[in-house]
């Protein structure tokens, strides 16, 4: 039985390298700074509205993502509020921790 996507999946990737932000996730200002750079690579659909994309990093900076985007959220566009942008924890160290 054939796959949706199998000859998508068959056609090579194209990767590109997004380079280091060096800023310190520990600073407000910085914080904010690599949330606005990470929004920049965010896809745009065809009725140009952003395409959401997952943000990850563990607990602590996700909760200062979250706070950053809690403290943006009063912008008047999209590019203010920094839509399309969802935070996740990615943990890996404590999922194998519970895992064991």
């Amino acid at each position: 039985m054939p796959h949706k996507y199998a000859k998508e999946k068959s056609t090579r990737s194209t990767k590109t390298p997004l380079g280091i932000i060096s800023k310190s996730e520990n600073v407000i200002e910085e914080m904010i700074s690599i949330l606005h750079q990470f929004h920049t690579y965010l896809p745009k659909t065809d009725e140009m509205e952003f395409d959401s994309q997952i943000f990850t990093g563990d607990q602590l900076t996700v909760e200062r993502a979250v706070n950053m985007i809690t403290s943006v959220s009063n912008g008047f566009t999209p590019e203010d509020t920094l839509e399309g942008i969802t935070i996740q924890i990615a943990d890996w160290h404590a999922g194998v921790k519970i895992l064991e």
